[in-house]
């Protein structure tokens, strides 16, 4: 993990031991950021990190939209700023959300995604939080890259773009950043509780496109 994430976290980080409330009701803020590594030297020859043969996502057929809030508490916004003036990566997403916590079966999935201009799918998947006696998240995430240009053709068929999967579960803290780590892309995560007179963003609609990208 280079520099900067290192610094960043250190800025952030909360060591502390505080177990998530049997409170459904509470509400939550939940921020994401997502950014892309741009040095493909560090991948090397990690192949297993493809993934051409399930591009699915489980979970993205009832993911739903976030009504998305600016954070109360912007934590990551350091971290935004020093990840996009760094030209070894580029942000992909910084979104936040206020949501009450649910059990994982009665839990909704957040989709996020991102875009740029000839790769119209870069980032897609979903975030799932939820209470199971502690806080938990849940991490689906598939970065595509356009299928690289070989000048062969198949029976005319397109090249199959690549893609490169994150599936992460985590026991998390209240207050503390979470790191997800891939040799492509990698994700920075905090969730506070809020007041219990904040509005919460509800995410109330299905999901059949979007792009969170900031």
């Amino acid at each position: 993990m280079s520099r900067i994430i290192f610094i960043a976290l250190s800025l952030f980080a909360v060591a502390t031991a505080q177990a998530a409330s049997n409170d459904q009701g509470n509400s939550y803020e939940v921020e994401v950021m997502v950014f892309r590594n741009l040095m493909p030297n560090l991948v090397g020859n990690e192949l297993w990190t493809q993934d051409t043969v399930n591009p699915a996502i489980s979970d993205l057929g009832s993911a739903i939209l976030p009504a998305l809030a600016p954070p109360a508490d912007p934590v990551l916004s350091d971290a935004a700023i020093a990840l996009s003036a760094n030209p070894r990566y580029r942000l992909l997403v910084h979104d936040s959300w206020i949501q009450t916590a649910a059990t994982r079966f009665a839990s909704k999935p957040i989709r996020i995604t991102a875009s740029e201009p000839g790769n119209p799918q870069e980032l897609d998947g979903t975030v799932r939080f939820y209470l199971n006696q502690y806080l938990h998240v849940v991490l689906h995430l598939l970065l595509q890259e356009p299928a690289p240009n070989t000048g062969l053709a198949v029976f005319n068929a397109p090249a199959a773009p690549i893609l490169y999967r994150m599936d992460e579960q985590r026991r998390i803290r209240l207050n503390q950043v979470n790191y997800f780590d891939h040799p492509m892309f990698g994700v920075l995560l905090r969730v506070t509780s809020v007041k219990p007179d904040a509005p919460v963003a509800s995410p109330a609609q299905p999901t059949t496109s979007g792009n969170t990208k900031n």
